[in-house]
């Protein structure tokens, strides 16, 4: 009965193949294939207000005041963030650009470089951050949605703790991160392409709520003078680690999005959408919440003896003002609302989307991205969050893993389109595990792209191990330096090892394709034009002719 009921339970969760078939192993479905064009709905200003949302965010504010905790001034962090985040603007569209060429997503993207295997280990590395990513935004907005419960119910304040102290978190904290988890997990079967408007105005009213926020403490203090750093004794190598470090956690907060463009650019309506709509944007909007983070620490701790550089605790103690005022716990909880709801939508787009790419090319068979979204919520929740957040040294230390994590890859992706490829892919054998298809390299590997990962993680490997466990690594002060700038250092490496392979074992005559940059990509939206235009003209049934037209793209 057991073996029957498993037989039907498979077939009715298998997804079917659709414009790519193969024999075999099954390598795709719709949400692998390339992007029809009706799908293709972010224009450049999607993708702007996209961005502009995404930026002014809680990790972007916490990561600027958790800098000036570190003890740098403030124009010293605000400069190092923005820096990072100039220069991680143009890594991300550089990586999108295949994507929105081609309307691949990330996991058919490694293919190209990994091989049709190898691909497995880069989406794999990628699904355990996003992991490990959502459950620290879910937590966060769990924090926000308890100042919210607060500014309704006061005695929230009074819930007893029965949680011991070891834990980490409190009865209060837990429930509000189940709440906040279970709107999230309800948001998870709205695939993201779909919420561009929901975007559109999530960009303005976080946008409003930050600002009113800053409005708040600059009166309350009469502005920021940051009285505590006038007696700094930090020599000035002291201040050039920091400043690194500061540095490489702007990289930080941008580093996924190095390797997770592609699952959005892929719905670009033009390849150049993604790239007006970020490249001007970002910058801009993400300088922002980390100078309103850096100057409300300075306000906090001019006022209360302790920066507050958390988004939570800022809210708390602006609600803390007003224990019988209604009509101002009312706009806190508007500004506090908007930002937990912002945290919860930028991790659709930049941690459940990358992830249901990811485990729907490891399982086309039997998994979509809505399923894959809806399975990293769950996932979400076991990687204690509450402890990645306890302090600003200690969410520095996973800002600067973060990133260096993921740097070899897009570095590997960045490399192999723009100087290997020569931006020209033959589509159809990034969806077939024959022997003779062009990214079948060495029995599905692409030898170069492991090893390269490995040895580019290994220098700053020591650095990273003794910043997340100070007190049970035991490395070199020069590792731990290394480890201030791993990021930038590790993508390098990556880089230039990866051209380097191609240099000494260049690819094989017969598999070169001698045509300028992107060729093959201009071909491909030539012929798409042409069976648009069919699909317009023709008078049969659209399940007829018309959408053979369509599909016969490949």
């Amino acid at each position: 009965m057991s073996a029957a009921f498993w037989s039907k339970f498979k077939r009715a969760v298998q997804v079917p193949q659709d414009r790519f078939v193969s024999e075999g192993h099954q390598w795709s479905n719709h949400d692998l294939d390339p992007t029809p064009p009706e799908e293709r709905k972010w224009s450049a200003w999607v993708f702007a207000a996209f961005w502009m949302a995404h930026a002014m965010n809680a990790s972007a504010w916490t990561a600027g005041s958790a800098t000036v905790a570190s003890g740098l001034k403030w124009w010293q962090a605000w400069l190092a963030l923005n820096v990072a985040h100039i220069i991680g603007t143009f890594m991300v569209v550089a990586n999108g650009r295949m994507a929105a060429r081609y309307h691949i997503g990330f996991p058919i993207c490694a293919r190209s470089a990994w091989g049709m295997w190898g691909s497995y280990m880069a989406v794999t590395m990628r699904a355990i951050v996003c992991i490990i990513w959502n459950g620290v935004n879910t937590f966060y907005a769990g924090r926000l949605v308890d100042v919210c419960l607060q500014c309704i119910w006061p005695s929230w304040a009074d819930v007893q703790n029965t949680l011991p102290e070891s834990s980490g978190v409190t009865t209060r904290q837990i429930a509000c991160f189940f709440i906040a988890w279970f709107i999230f997990q309800c948001l998870t079967v709205i695939h993201p392409r779909d919420l561009k408007y929901f975007y559109l105005v999530k960009s303005v009213i976080v946008f409003v709520a930050m600002n009113g926020v800053l409005i708040w403490w600059m009166k309350k203090n009469g502005g920021a003078s940051f009285p505590s750093q006038a007696n700094s004794k930090l020599s000035s190598t002291q201040t050039g680690w920091l400043f690194m470090q500061a540095f490489n956690s702007g990289f930080g907060t941008l580093s996924s999005l190095t390797v997770n463009q592609a699952d959005i650019a892929r719905y670009a309506r033009l390849p150049k959408d993604q790239f007006y709509g970020q490249v001007f944007v970002f910058p801009i909007a993400s300088a922002l919440p980390g100078l309103y983070g850096i100057l409300v620490a300075s306000a906090s701790e001019e006022l209360y003896g302790t920066a507050a550089w958390n988004l939570w605790d800022v809210c708390q103690l602006m609600l803390d003002q007003y224990p019988h005022n209604s009509g101002a716990r009312f706009g806190i909880f508007m500004a506090t609302g908007s930002m937990a709801l912002a945290l919860i939508a930028v991790n659709l787009a930049t941690n459940c989307l990358p992830f249901g790419s990811d485990v729907t090319a490891m399982f086309p068979k039997y998994m979509t991205i809505r399923r894959g979204q809806f399975i990293c919520c769950l996932l979400g929740m076991a990687i204690v969050p509450w402890k990645i957040l306890k302090d600003g040294a200690t969410f520095l230390a996973f800002l600067s893993g973060y990133g260096y994590w993921l740097a070899p890859g897009a570095a590997i992706l960045f490399v192999d389109y723009f100087f290997v490829q020569r931006g020209n892919l033959i589509i159809k054998d990034l969806y077939t595990g024959s022997n003779n298809g062009r990214y079948w390299y060495t029995k599905g590997w692409n030898v170069r792209a492991p090893v390269v990962t490995v040895l580019a993680l290994a220098p700053c490997m020591p650095g990273f191990a003794a910043s997340i466990a100070p007190n049970g690594a035991h490395v070199s002060a020069s590792a731990r330096h290394m480890n201030t700038f791993s990021f930038l250092l590790t993508y390098i490496i990556a880089a230039l090892m990866y051209l380097a392979s191609y240099v000494v074992w260049p690819i094989k005559e017969d598999m070169k394709i001698d045509e300028p940059f992107e060729a093959l990509a201009d071909v491909q939206d030539q012929e798409e034009k042409r069976a648009l235009a069919r699909y317009d003209d023709s008078s049969l049934s659209s399940d007829g002719k018309k959408k053979d037209d369509l599909d016969d793209l490949s």
